[in-house]
């Protein structure tokens, strides 16, 4: 008899006042406990109806890029169709492939959560999917996004319901039974950051309609894996992970369960035990249940030696360590790693995740690594496989078929590990920082284990090769890049930077780069540390001076070849809830070059006056959190604005100020927005009472200094947004996300409207840049589609209504038309330049769609009787060929 028709059948028979009791303890120990809600869930609603009534909408331009791809941490295939694909990215959602990665499609936007812990394909039904929420990796790098809870798909990723365990934050591991899909037990780590009872091993009998907790420990230690004996169900196996406050302790530890986890017993024979057990991988023989592996992080061993491999072949009654010798696949960072997975039909084969992909033939007693040769969808720089292992797949009808995921992106092969394809086609990049060159207009971004890439601020187009390129990458083809600068004077001159410091300068016309990492002076006898992101910038006011932000603020005047303490130590607050490590974010007035700033990771602000001969701290009225984004204003000398975020800390309200007086006093700025974590603020350069600002979900735009707020745009999928950029030349607004790569869209409009003081009552059409015409290829006079750019028509309605865009020659000669429906506010419309579309049935034809010639034209904009008019350039194109031939000569 099922779980639950059993506890019926014997509750209709108790006494009415046994029921009672027995409901009130099935309440309390979880199984009918209803979660308290994620923060998430509120925000994400607010989100939803701004988004919806904005009046900007101001079309977000996808940039791509895809060449450095993203950390890929969910790998699922269709075993019964394999070209099903499905690939799930830390903080860039799940995508599927149904023609084997030619091309692929987001499947879980706009969701109540944009962080992703893991997904299954249910074994005996691949259109069933369930999927966790929140990130279960814990790095304090303000990335790592909390999730809402459960989800299912009876569609194959179509549509999805909310099915509970609101309260969990970070699942680690889904596991689903094997033949009945309603069966499904859920790894919840819970909070990263602060305790909670909500986390331990869940399970659903009826398909998530409730859950149980079946096995817990207390609130510092969660769930990090389960597992089926495929062979019998009845026998399963799990871990237990102390995953707060550090990364290991005592509770860590395996289990197993003999009646299909209904109870669990804690196996201690053979494995090790202490205060600094890790994370825990498990995986199961598929013919024998009796025998699995575990995958441990003993950080009771030094850190390079902690993984550590034992197998049972008595269904965990006792465990023996494969391996005699030390297994150096965790260089101190196994909380990262432990998946283990075994060869469907040969259970002496075994793979192990770590920094690198760890394979044995012999039950772990010896190892070899996996690299083979890589070939990408979109080349690059990179040459092998990337490190850092997240998961495997392994095809149980072909076990030569692997699809992996790591930071680097998804890859797979089907020859074992020989050879692999590279999907690096998903604009998932996850950035930290960007900066744009103003005078060429290129974009240079740091990403997440990417490295830097820089490339055009062109729209992605995925039918044709990614035009963007490394700016460095590391030998093992990738590398954390944060903050990058180039030089206004000698642009071949660029300097960025790597994890917790590193800074570099790269001369491009050598190609050579040399270190540049700062080093406290002898006389300060201190210790100089940084954040995993440093902020580091170039000042406006002398390309040769840099600054540089640890728990000191450091100076060069050199290019970095010699560096100056300029500050106290920064970390050491008068306010004791701020001691902090190191800075979060440095900035400089842009009108007043001895005005500095510095925020720390724990609240500290600090102010300069005169170029850091003294400092003062400016801490009161604002939270203990990681500030991160520091704007000074370009119109008011003592005017400067502040986010910070609490997401390393499991606060996730949105915390804003501005201050006029050098952050004497504070005001909150937050009111209206979304109540969630905010990364980046900005004030317009041209217009003081504009402001834009990066939070979980998108970008925010006030008109009135912050007192009121409004989603800025569409056509950009909820993501957290890194950082924002202002293209001055265009007055293009770019922006870096931390999972869907690089947006822009322009401001022209909004600047028009406000500049002009225009009424909102009324219609307006504003100015069209002119537009380039395809380049038409001199061999046979068939457009470049590589070369195809959109016009933007941008206009304001002061109601919804029909409005129809007409295109007429210098002959007066309509040449085309496009109706459409407009809504109240800002709108644009993006037109492609093709006049006419045709096909043919001659063999030879290709011409099937004919674009508008070069010239000028005028531009109309009706609705009823009211017309408005624009004029319009059609400008000739270059030769994308002709301009590589001149740079490469």
């Amino acid at each position: 008899m099922p779980y639950f028709d059993y506890l019926s059948h014997k509750m209709r028979i108790l006494p009415v006042k046994f029921i009672l009791m027995l409901f009130m303890m099935l309440y309390s120990s979880g199984i009918f406990a209803q979660q308290p809600s994620s923060p998430l869930v509120a925000s994400f609603e607010t989100y939803r109806k701004m988004k919806e009534e904005t009046t900007f909408k101001l079309d977000w331009i996808s940039l791509g890029p895809t060449v450095n791809s993203a950390r890929a941490d969910i790998v699922q295939v269709d075993e019964t169709n394999p070209g099903t694909m499905y690939v799930g990215f830390g903080s860039g959602g799940i995508w599927k492939t149904t023609n084997h990665g030619v091309t692929w499609n987001s499947i879980f936007d706009e969701q109540s959560s944009i962080g992703i812990g893991d997904m299954e394909l249910a074994p005996s039904d691949p259109n069933i999917i369930y999927l966790g929420t929140g990130e279960n990796l814990k790095k304090p790098r303000n990335f790592t996004l909390p999730g809402t809870g459960m989800f299912r798909s009876d569609d194959a990723g179509e549509t999805w319901e909310h099915i509970g365990l609101e309260d969990s934050w970070a699942i680690s591991e889904i596991e689903i039974h094997p033949t009945n899909p309603d069966i499904v037990f859920v790894a919840v780590l819970g909070h990263l950051w602060t305790k909670n009872e909500n986390r331990g091993l869940y399970r659903t009998m009826d398909g998530g309609k409730s859950w149980e907790q079946v096995l817990y420990k207390d609130e510092l230690t969660g769930a990090n894996e389960v597992q089926f004996s495929p062979s019998d169900p009845q026998i399963m196996y799990a871990s237990l992970w102390e995953v707060y406050p550090g990364i290991s302790g005592e509770n860590s530890g395996v289990y197993r369960s003999k009646d299909g986890g209904t109870t669990w017993e804690l196996c201690t024979n053979g494995l090790p035990r202490g205060p600094k057990i890790g994370r825990i991988g498990l995986t199961v023989s598929n013919s024998n249940p009796d025998k699995a592996y575990a995958l441990i992080d003993n950080l009771n061993n030094a850190r390079n030696e902690a993984a550590e491999l034992y197998k049972t072949i008595d269904g965990g009654l006792t465990w023996t360590k494969t391996h005699s010798g030390p297994f150096k696949i965790f260089p101190g960072i196994g909380w990262y790693f432990t998946d283990v997975y075994v060869n469907p039909e040969n259970d002496e084969e075994v793979f192990c995740l770590g920094v690198r992909l760890a394979h044995s033939m012999d039950g772990g007693k010896t190892f070899s690594y996996i690299g083979g040769q890589v070939s990408r969808m979109n080349p690059s720089l990179a040459q092998g496989l990337h490190l850092d292992q997240c998961e495997l797949w392994i095809n149980p009808t072909n076990p030569n078929h692997l699809a992996l995921g790591n930071d680097g992106g998804f890859y797979v092969s089907y020859d074992k590990g020989l050879t692999w394809v590279h999907y690096n086609n998903i604009p998932t990049g996850e950035f930290y920082d960007i900066t744009i060159d103003q005078a060429n207009y290129t974009i240079f971004g740091g990403t997440q284990d990417d490295a830097t890439v820089y490339g055009p601020a062109k729209e992605l187009n995925s039918r044709f090769p990614d035009p963007w390129k490394y700016v460095w990458i590391d030998p093992w083809d990738g590398g954390d890049g944060c903050v990058t600068q180039i030089d206004p004077v000698d642009p071949s001159i660029i300097y960025y930077s790597r994890q917790h410091g590193d800074a570099m300068r790269l001369d491009k016309s050598i190609d050579e780069a040399v270190s540049i990492m700062p080093r406290l002076p002898e006389d300060i006898n201190d210790t100089l540390v940084f954040n995993y992101m440093t902020p580091y910038f170039l000042s406006k006011y002398d390309h040769q001076t840099l600054y540089h932000g640890g728990n000191y603020l450091m100076k060069s005047t050199d290019r970095g070849d010699t560096w100056d303490a300029i500050s106290p130590n920064f970390a050491v607050s008068s306010d004791p809830g701020k001691q902090s490590f190191a800075t979060g974010d440095i900035a400089q007035s842009p009108i007043k070059k001895e005005v500095l700033y510095a925020g720390t990771d724990h609240g500290a602000f600090w102010v300069s006056k005169d170029e850091g001969a003294t400092w003062e701290e400016n801490s009161v009225g604002i939270a203990n959190n990681y500030i991160r984004s520091i704007s000074p204003s370009h119109h008011q000398v003592s005017r400067v604005y502040m986010a910070m975020t609490g997401i390393n800390y499991d606060d996730l309200k949105a915390y804003v100020y501005t201050s006029e007086d050098d952050g004497k006093t504070w005001k909150s700025i937050a009111s209206g927005l979304p109540d969630e974590p905010v990364n980046v603020i900005k004030e317009d350069p041209k217009n003081e009472n504009i402001l834009y600002l990066g939070g979980l979900r998108g970008v925010y735009v006030s008109i009135d200094h912050g007192q009121n707020w409004s989603y800025l745009g569409e056509g950009m999928p909820a993501a957290a947004v890194a950082d924002l950029e202002f293209h001055e030349p265009t007055m293009d607004l770019v922006v870096a996300t931390h999972g869907r790569g690089i947006y822009k869209t322009n401001l022209q409009a909004i600047h028009e409207m406000l500049s002009q003081n225009l009424s909102t009552s009324t219609d307006h059409f504003f100015e069209i840049h002119p537009t380039p015409r395809p380049w038409f290829n001199s061999s046979s006079g068939d457009p470049d589609y590589r070369t195809v750019e959109k016009a933007t028509f941008s206009f304001w309605l002061n109601q919804p209504k029909q409005v129809t865009i007409s295109i007429f020659d210098e002959s007066n000669n309509q040449i085309w038309e496009e109706d459409l429906t407009g809504s109240k506010g800002f709108n644009q419309f993006r037109w492609d330049l093709v006049v006419k579309k045709q096909t043919s049935d001659a063999p030879y034809f290709v011409h099937y769609e004919r674009f508008i010639q070069a010239g000028k034209y005028t531009v109309k904009l009706s609705s009823g009787d009211q017309i408005l008019e624009q004029t319009f350039e059609v400008v000739e194109p270059t030769s994308p060929y002709l301009v590589q031939e001149i740079i490469q000569k």
